[in-house]
């Protein structure tokens, strides 16, 4: 009977190590994803505004604003989904598309707010909230689910491995590590190589990735096997 039972706990072990891997991994992938984004919006809204300190202000006020946003939104609700991880792979999945439509809804962005401009004379101050506002109403969307990444994934860590703070280290680390190597493997080899376009079809590639290792946790976690985990 012990060994039986031995056994069962190996089992259980093993899934758990396994499905954290998997969920350490669409960390990683949503972090290289999220950082490419990032670069290639930068490159965008300069073309789309013409001013690389405005675009990288209003990038960086998007892109940060909208993590924090959807970072307090989703951790007010991550421990009470059933299926958090159902929830990473769809927020994941809706990323991916959302990511690349942002870019050539910056150039169409960039288009309204020249022929706004020209229209009623906008210059100076105006001129510039203008831009922010175009470009804002862009990437707010795309940067909210980003932002509930991390909440989500610390939430399955600490029902995989029991210790919330354990988790939300370890997810911290790999996301900040995805975020650094996504900056750089942008910035010096895709955008420079494939364009800005091509480049943001390879980033949601990436989150594509987490959203197939977000739902293998997810399947995992619904097996029969599992159902006691």
């Amino acid at each position: 009977m012990n060994n039986k039972a031995s056994g069962i706990d190996a089992a259980t072990t093993e899934r758990r190590i396994v499905r954290l891997a998997l969920l350490f991994k669409a960390v990683l992938f949503a972090g290289i994803a999220s950082l490419c984004f990032e670069v290639l919006w930068i490159r965008q809204l300069g073309l789309s505004l013409g001013s690389t300190a405005i675009a990288t202000s209003v990038m960086l006020s998007a892109f940060l604003g909208g993590l924090a946003l959807g970072s307090t939104w989703m951790g007010r609700r991550a421990d009470n989904l059933k299926e958090p991880a159902r929830a990473l792979m769809l927020v994941e999945l809706i990323a991916a598309v959302l990511g690349i439509v942002a870019i050539p809804a910056l150039a169409t962005a960039g288009t309204a707010y020249v022929f706004l401009a020209r229209t009623f004379g906008a210059t100076g101050l105006p001129a510039t909230a203008l831009r922010a506002l175009f470009a804002l109403l862009v990437m707010l969307i795309p940067a909210l689910l980003f932002g509930m990444t991390f909440p989500l994934a610390t939430t399955i860590g600490a029902r995989l491995a029991r210790r919330a703070t354990t988790a939300a280290g370890a997810v911290s680390a790999i996301s900040s590590f995805g975020s650094a190597a996504g900056a750089l493997l942008c910035g010096l080899w895709l955008e420079p190589t494939f364009g800005i376009f091509r480049s943001a079809l390879i980033a949601a590639g990436f989150n594509l990735l987490a959203a197939v290792c977000a739902g293998a946790v997810w399947l995992l976690a619904r097996a029969p096997s599992a159902k006691h985990d």
